[in-house]
């Protein structure tokens, strides 16, 4: 069985429309979007005039099979996270002042306001976004994986933390165990390729095909969004106990280099 997993779409229904063509014709058996449907944060992308959260929502409830949440889903819905990395959210937090927010987060967490547009989107948009799960167990082929958006106990991507070393991923590995994974697989890090933690090290790899060993592993994968980084999608083979990053090869944007005044 073949696997196709997007991620990070950033309301970029181009680079979207691309990846899950390139899905298909790879022969994917499922398709599952690991997060980060709306979002568009200035000035990390480039596609102002093309951007849709109300079309990218469109296309993924309509062609993948599982659909998880993501840090600005989650923000977009002004929903507080499940699983958020220690961080006691006040019930309030959504009423607090954005520099009572930033006082309160002492930097560990991302604050949305500074950069992101508005998603634009309807109240029935925003409880679709509300409704997903932050992260999910499937069987695929007797492969048992544990999927989300970002690491447990962050698993939606709200901390400013990005995991380095297998330290970093030991309460990881003892939730996703519990749940009978040892193979989990995310996004939000916009990986140019493979970044792959298991308790023996951490392994980077550029776009291409890795095997699969055993024991517990945490992959992250490319973002589907045309930004600052290298885009792609990435394909699970459970026969061939394969993950493959494919690149879309958009043309890497160019962040602004601001200048004082």
């Amino acid at each position: 069985m073949k696997i196709g997993f997007i991620s990070d779409i950033h309301e970029d229904i181009i680079r979207l429309r691309q990846a899950i063509q390139l899905l298909e014709a790879r022969g994917c058996d499922k398709l599952v979007c690991l997060g980060d449907i709306v979002g568009y944060s200035v000035p990390y992308y480039g596609y102002l005039k093309s951007r849709s959260a109300h079309d990218a929502l469109e296309i993924v409830r309509k062609k993948c099979d599982l659909v998880l949440a993501g840090n600005h889903d989650l923000f977009a819905a002004r929903k507080l996270p499940a699983y958020s990395a220690d961080f006691k959210y006040p019930k309030n937090w959504y009423q607090l002042s954005y520099s009572k927010r930033v006082k309160r987060a002492k930097g560990k967490l991302y604050l949305y306001e500074h950069d992101d547009l508005s998603a634009l989107l309807t109240e029935n948009e925003k409880s679709y976004l509300a409704s997903l799960p932050e992260y999910a167990v499937r069987n695929f082929d007797g492969l048992e994986l544990f999927l989300s958006h970002y690491s447990y106990p962050d698993l939606i991507g709200t901390s400013t933390f990005e995991p380095s070393k297998p330290a970093h991923l030991r309460r990881h590995f003892e939730f996703a165990n519990k749940l009978g994974c040892n193979i989990s697989i995310s996004g939000h890090d916009h990986v140019e390729g493979l970044k792959i933690i298991s308790k023996n090290g951490l392994n980077t790899r550029k776009f291409g095909k890795v095997k699969l060993k055993d024991g517990d592993l945490w992959i992250s994968g490319p973002c589907v969004a045309n930004g600052k980084f290298a885009n792609g999608v990435m394909v699970l083979d459970t026969q061939k106990m394969e993950i493959t990053a494919i690149p879309l090869r958009s043309k890497k944007h160019t962040v602004p280099q601001w200048k004082n005044l």
